[in-house]
């Protein structure tokens, strides 16, 4: 009773480590790029967040086991839905980092054309024109 509880528990272990091994390279790999992309771009935006998030599903995708047919298909899909579901938590993302620096003064005028409120008024603007 005793061996088949041991094994249980190291098998329950075992699983949780690799569990968080897994999930601490997609967090790095996804804000890792996205800090990438605000550097290469040059503006904190949605469009940073999507791009990360697509880039690092894709990735991921291609460690799944099976076919190439079965890779390229998870890799089109978790593209697809990386950008899906990462658009709407950076717009989200972008309006409470504008609302938690409300009042806060800014230092300069170009602060003011590359700030979050800078990205999320132009952001704003594009589909008030659509």
């Amino acid at each position: 009773m005793r061996d088949a509880m041991e094994k249980r528990f190291i098998r329950v272990a075992r699983g949780s480590m690799v569990g968080g091994v897994r999930l601490g390279m997609f967090t790095a790999t996804f804000y890792g790029l996205q800090s990438l992309f605000a550097e290469q771009r040059g503006v904190h935006d949605v469009f940073n967040v999507a791009g990360a998030g697509s880039t690092t599903a894709a990735i991921f995708a291609l460690v799944l086991p099976g076919s190439l047919k079965w890779r390229v298909r998870n890799v089109l899909l978790g593209s697809t839905l990386g950008a899906a579901f990462c658009f709407p938590l950076g717009w989200l993302h972008l309006k409470l980092v504008e609302k938690a620096n409300e009042g806060t003064p800014l230092k300069d005028e170009a602060s003011q054309s590359s700030g979050v409120g800078a990205a999320i008024a132009r952001l704003e603007s594009s589909l008030t024109k659509k």
